[in-house]
């Protein structure tokens, strides 16, 4: 049971859009997967364990780093 409830939790965390916090990007993946907690953006090259999960932050994000 307590194996089945991990894989759930990380299934629906797998599912939820995440940002970059820096430009507000999509673009973003784990720096290694083995260490899931650092993440690295794809568009701006940053790296560290701060991700957002609202995209109306990141939307407003991204358009002040494409003005930029």
């Amino acid at each position: 049971m307590k194996d089945y409830l991990f894989y759930f939790h990380f299934t629906m965390m797998e599912k939820k859009v995440k940002f970059c916090p820096e430009c507000g990007s999509p673009n973003i993946e784990w720096v290694l997967p083995q260490v899931w907690s650092k993440w690295r953006c794809k568009d701006c090259g940053y790296i560290g364990v701060l991700i957002l999960e609202d995209g109306e932050i990141a939307a407003e994000l991204r358009k002040k780093w494409k003005k930029e």
